[in-house]
């Protein structure tokens, strides 16, 4: 026992140096695990790449300084002192509400006798006898009935007045626009360039055929129209109208470049309207001026139209018109610029007036708001001299029978298939048949 102690006690110092070698390597193992740790720190510290992100322009931020700049830094311009430089024949500034529209009309058509105008299909044209060519056929796709317009209105101290001006681009001329209308409305006058009081626009049917019905009335001139309702169910109107040149006269080289006409048109109409729609009776009457030798003589020209518009139903409509006179061809869709008002009698040496008389009738079925079935039937005729020659027109007929379809407001798309004859004095026909497209984006 007495040894075991002492052995015990020799021991003690040996296990206390070993404990403590041992807590100092634990500590200096401690101290070396920190430093390592924090190298790790510093190194990737250092280690890290910097990457030059580029700086996105704010577009909210931009405008906001500049209103932020404007706000700091005012321009201020004394109005008083702004100079001025004004002719008089310039255009004043406007005191109107402006509204602009248009359309754009693209068509395309495939004539099967070649008839070549773009616009309309003119029974007048197709040829007859050795006229005519075998195989012969046109084919055409343009948007020259493109059409915009500007309108104007204002409320003055004397009434309202509206200024409106049109344009489309089937000019004689391909370069230049052709003025469809320029006028101004105040109360019950309208003056400026429009559709002659001599016809009935409720009346006519829409075709896909620009000028529509051959023997229909349409005319454009310089106008000073009086017209206004009486009652709940009348309208009247009269007119003075700008003369027409539309005959061939021989002596005509004497007066070339000088006006041939010095007496206005005058015509007027009344319009009876109620629920179902309307009939209108118009007239003209024309003083036609020409040379005759060596001075002026006149001839005297007049006109009457009776049309109607008559809804039989929501789906079912009528249009209509019947017209005839003497001297007034220019004022038919297919007979206006050939010279067909008067003409020369070789044998009298004198003018003498043509005779005509047309008219048609369309009959319109509305599916519904986006489907429309029409049917055009007409026929005008023009009384031959005995001086004429055997190929002089005589008479025509026009068939038109087209579909619309209307897949929102402002897009009408159209397909029409035409067919028309024209007859000689000496009874020879030619007939012409024409398949047609188009299609209207209006704003």
């Amino acid at each position: 026992m007495k040894h075991f102690l002492s052995s015990h006690s020799f021991l003690r110092p040996r296990i206390m140096t070993l404990n403590f070698l041992r807590l100092s390597l634990l500590i200096l193992f401690i101290m070396t695990c920190s430093e390592g740790f924090a190298q790790v720190r510093d190194t990737l510290k250092l280690t890290i790449k910097r990457e030059d992100v580029k700086v996105k322009r704010d577009t909210v931020f931009l405008f906001s300084t500049r209103i932020d700049t404007i706000a700091l830094q005012p321009v201020k311009t004394d109005t008083s002192k702004v100079a001025k430089d004004i002719n008089p024949l310039d255009l004043a500034g406007s005191k109107y509400r402006l509204r602009f529209m248009g359309s754009v009309r693209a068509n395309a058509y495939y004539d099967f006798t070649g008839l070549t105008n773009t616009e309309g299909f003119m029974p007048y044209d197709i040829p007859v006898g050795e006229d005519k060519v075998g195989g012969l056929a046109s084919v055409y796709t343009g948007a020259r009935q493109t059409r915009l317009g500007v309108e104007g209105s204002a409320s003055t101290k004397v009434g309202n007045i509206k200024t409106y001006i049109e344009v489309d681009f089937a000019s004689a001329n391909q370069s230049l626009l052709r003025l469809r209308h320029a006028y101004a409305e105040w109360n019950f006058f309208k003056l400026g360039y429009s559709w002659s009081t001599f016809m009935d626009n409720a009346s006519l049917p829409v075709t896909v055929d620009f000028e529509g019905p051959n023997s229909a009335l349409s005319k454009r001139l310089g106008i000073i129209r009086y017209e206004r309702k009486y009652g709940q169910k009348s309208i009247a109107g009269i007119s003075l109208e700008s003369p027409v040149t539309d005959y061939y006269n021989p002596a005509d080289s004497l007066t070339a470049d000088k006006s041939k006409q010095g007496n206005f048109d005058i015509a007027a109409r009344y319009k009876y309207f109620n629920k179902p729609g309307h009939i209108q009776v118009a007239g003209i009457f024309r003083r036609i001026q020409y040379l005759d030798q060596t001075e002026m003589s006149t001839l005297y020209g007049w006109g009457i139209l009776m049309s109607l518009n008559v809804n039989i139903n929501k789906k079912n409509i009528l249009f209509g018109q019947y017209s005839f006179g003497s001297g007034i061809a220019n004022y038919y869709v297919g007979f206006t610029g050939r010279q067909l008002d008067a003409i020369y009698d070789p044998v009298a040496q004198e003018m003498t007036l043509k005779f005509i008389r047309g008219g048609f009738v369309t009959y319109s079925y509305v599916h519904n708001p986006f489907w429309r079935f029409s049917l055009t039937s007409g026929t005008s005729q023009l009384i031959a001299k005995d001086f004429e020659p055997s190929d002089t027109f005589k008479s025509s007929f026009y068939l038109a029978a087209n579909t619309f379809f209307n897949p929102i407001e402002t897009i009408m798309l159209g397909f029409e298939v035409t067919a028309g004859s024209r007859t000689n004095i000496d009874y020879q026909k030619g007939r012409s048949t024409r398949v047609s497209l188009m299609a209207s984006f209006d704003f």
